[in-house]
C-alpha cells in the first residue's frame, strides 16, 4: 500500500490533544489521523447501506413478499418445543 501526504486544517485544541495522546502512547500522529480516518470511512459506508436497505424495506411491495414469506414458513413449519 501506498502513502500520500496531506495537509489539513484542524482546531488548535484538537490538534493539542491527538498530538499529547500520541505521544503518551507511543503512538504515531500519522498513524493515529489515518485509524481514525479510516474508521470514519467505514461508519459513513455503514450508514450508506443501512440508509439503502431501510429504503427498500420501505417499499410497500418488498413488506407484503417479507410478510407473505414468514407467515408461509410459520405455518408450514412443525417447531417442537425444546425441553431445556
Amino acid at each position: 500500500m501506498g502513502y500520500a501526504k496531506v495537509s489539513v486544517t484542524i482546531p488548535q485544541e484538537l490538534y493539542e490533544g491527538i498530538k499529547d495522546f500520541s505521544a503518551k502512547n507511543g503512538v504515531k500522529l500519522s498513524h493515529l489521523v489515518a485509524e481514525a480516518l479510516s474508521d470514519k470511512l467505514r461508519k459513513i459506508k455503514e450508514e450508506v447501506l443501512l440508509d439503502q436497505i431501510n429504503r427498500v424495506y420501505d417499499d410497500p411491495e418488498v413488506s407484503r413478499e417479507q410478510r407473505f414469506m414468514a407467515e408461509s414458513i410459520a405455518t408450514s413449519t412443525d417447531v417442537e418445543e425444546l425441553p431445556w
